[in-house]
């Protein structure tokens, strides 16, 4: 059983990748295929990055991340009534590189309750 919110163990779900290139173009990172409790977006490319779980490149929902910077999001932390709020399972992540000298990664790893 997993994604539940009694689990107490956790474990690394596959780690999800996309290789920044210089046409600044909206990139699929990856799709959650577990109920994430802890994530950590890593931006390995040497420009800022816009981060997003919405394919509309013209919809500015989401983060920039400057280069080289990460960030943590705990997803039972600050939870009220939602054991396991966050992002469902299903969420597809963009990223977008804000210079066409794009080089690097953008990576997202993740946890989730087993």
């Amino acid at each position: 059983m997993a994604d539940m919110p009694f689990d107490q163990r956790l474990k690394f779900a596959p780690e999800l990748s996309v290789t920044m290139d210089s046409d600044v173009s909206n990139q699929l990172v990856g799709v959650l295929v577990h109920q994430p409790v802890m994530l950590l977006f890593k931006n390995q490319s040497n420009v800022a990055v816009f981060v997003s779980d919405n394919n509309d490149e013209s919809d500015a929902e989401g983060t920039t991340m400057v280069a080289g910077e990460e960030i943590i999001f705990d997803c039972r932390g600050n939870h009220g009534n939602a054991v396991n709020m966050g992002f469902p399972v299903g969420t597809s992540f963009f990223a977008t590189a804000v210079d066409n000298d794009a080089s690097g990664d953008l990576k997202i790893s993740y946890l989730y309750a087993k």
